[in-house]
């Protein structure tokens, strides 16, 4: 008899929130898809040997063309799709990171265009709630460090 339970894969991701800072305001570097319907944040599969930091970096780097440094954990999202008859639950590890060079490059083999976007305009354009969450959670963070720190924001 064959077996009716469903293949189920694990799979991890990392990427950024990589923020740059214009005259005291936050941008947030966003990658579009699907024929630029579809707005969000650079990311991919953490490749073996390799951390989730590392892939992180690495992915910012290739879809988007920059520098970036790690700040801190934003948070993992954790989510459920198919393909074909497996069922995969995928984790992705969302880094805010500080703009640190590079040029602003798509990665046209993965990406259709990216764009530096203001962070109160990025939770807006964001596609998926998961994500404009992610980008709430950098602007309050970016707000309590400015706080912390004297600057006026």
């Amino acid at each position: 008899m064959p077996d009716s339970r469903r293949k189920t894969r694990n799979e991890h991701s990392s990427g950024g929130a990589v923020i740059a800072l214009r005259d005291g305001a936050p941008f947030v570097a966003m990658i579009a898809t699907r024929g630029r319907s579809r707005w969000g944040l650079p990311k991919g599969a953490v490749s073996p040997g390799e951390t989730s930091e590392q892939a992180a970096l690495r992915e910012v780097q290739e879809e988007t063309g920059l520098d970036a440094e790690i700040i801190g954990l934003l948070d993992t999202i954790e989510y459920f799709f198919r393909a074909g008859d497996m069922l995969i639950k995928k984790s992705v590890d969302f880094y805010l990171m500080r703009y640190a060079g590079g040029t602003m490059t798509p990665q046209l083999s993965e990406v259709d265009d990216v764009e530096w976007v203001a962070l109160p305009e990025a939770i807006r354009r964001a596609s998926f709630d998961s994500e404009r969450k992610l980008l709430s959670l950098a602007l309050d963070q970016i707000a309590s460090v400015a706080k912390r720190t004297g600057a006026s924001s």
